[in-house]
């Protein structure tokens, strides 16, 4: 048995952001299908019952906290992430560029070679109208999530490219499924309380894509060693647009549908407003410029690589599993 496997002789894995949302579907998928994997909690931090055994503490924040933390692996899966719903850039910098910074100096004391870093197709600026592949440039907007996320790609391609890390880069869409409370949750208590308005005319579709799918190209990228240096578009290629999301959230509910409709570039101003506001009072706002951007155009990022070089379609559908999440635990988390 390898120092970087498990009792099995599997490779292990620490796994950051574990008890996190993908995390809850990703560790006993991979368990499951024979991987070792460790999974860091932070200080103090309650166990998940599938965590199991193989628990570090440690805090992406708190470099020091690290040390120790990917002894005897092979690599790291890095989903740990500050979101954009509302988060400061400095929070996003320390969490999403210091947090990633510290996470793989350790991997590369460790000798943890392989990296998989889940980053977002926020990297490349909400370009509407345009196929966006792998190759398309980046681009800063702003946005703490998305700037943050384009600074920690850079960071890891500089590691790899000095030939310490063997990365790959995956970039979701909004990811939604069971365990979390971001994105289903969020749009079905608008819509219930009548809130809900569609930007535009709600043709441009949804980007989104279920965790188990997300879990499922994380393992088949794992099982390919010439996914090494590449970057992966994770997005569904047949989504509803955002009018049928709404009328079947709507009818799932037992609520009228959203009638009202605002243009996009009130919706952009509204939004900052109502982010002012929340500010100055110390809460969430009910509308970020960020969620405008996502839902009010229509964006597409092309799948073909990963279908081409790793066998990888998505294959759950959203309106398929919008009944049973609207009426359980509801997830989502943005891309």
């Amino acid at each position: 048995m390898s120092a970087a496997s498990g009792g099995g002789g599997a490779p292990r894995f620490l796994v950051t952001g574990g008890s996190g949302f993908l995390g809850r579907t990703l560790v006993p998928r991979l368990r499951a299908e024979g991987f070792a994997v460790r999974v860091l909690l932070l200080p103090g931090e309650a166990p998940p019952a599938f965590a199991g055994d193989d628990v570090v503490r440690g805090d992406l924040t708190d470099p020091a906290s690290l040390a120790g933390a990917a002894k005897d692996c092979a690599g790291v899966l890095h989903l740990a992430a500050a979101v954009g719903y509302g988060r400061t850039m400095a929070h996003c910098r320390r969490v999403n560029v210091e947090g990633t910074r510290a996470i793989a100096a350790e991997a590369v004391r460790a000798g943890a070679r392989r990296f998989v870093q889940m980053s977002s197709v926020s990297v490349y600026g909400r370009v509407p109208g345009a196929l966006l592949s792998e190759d398309a440039p980046r681009r800063r907007t702003g946005d703490p999530y998305g700037d943050t996320k384009i600074e920690a790609e850079e960071l890891l391609e500089a590691r790899a490219a000095r030939g310490e890390l063997d990365l790959t880069l995956l970039r979701p869409t909004v990811i939604y499924g069971p365990g979390d409370r971001l994105f289903l949750p969020k749009l079905a208590e608008n819509v219930r309380s009548g809130r809900a308005r569609l930007v535009g005319d709600g043709a441009n579709t949804v980007d989104a894509v279920h965790v188990d799918d997300v879990a499922e190209i994380v393992a088949r990228v794992l099982r390919t060693p010439a996914s090494v240096g590449r970057r992966y578009n994770v997005a569904h290629p047949a989504n509803p647009t955002w009018a049928e999301l709404l009328a079947a959230v709507a009818a799932a509910l037992g609520v009228p549908p959203p009638r009202g409709r605002l243009p996009y570039a009130v919706a952009l101003a509204l939004a900052g407003v109502l982010e002012a506001a929340a500010a100055l009072r110390g809460r969430e706002p009910r509308l970020t410029r960020y969620a405008v951007r996502v839902v009010g155009r229509q964006y597409a990022y092309d799948g073909a690589r990963a279908a081409r070089e790793l066998g990888f379609v998505p294959r759950r559908r959203l309106l398929e599993e919008l009944p049973g999440l609207l009426h359980g635990p509801v997830a989502g988390a943005p891309g």
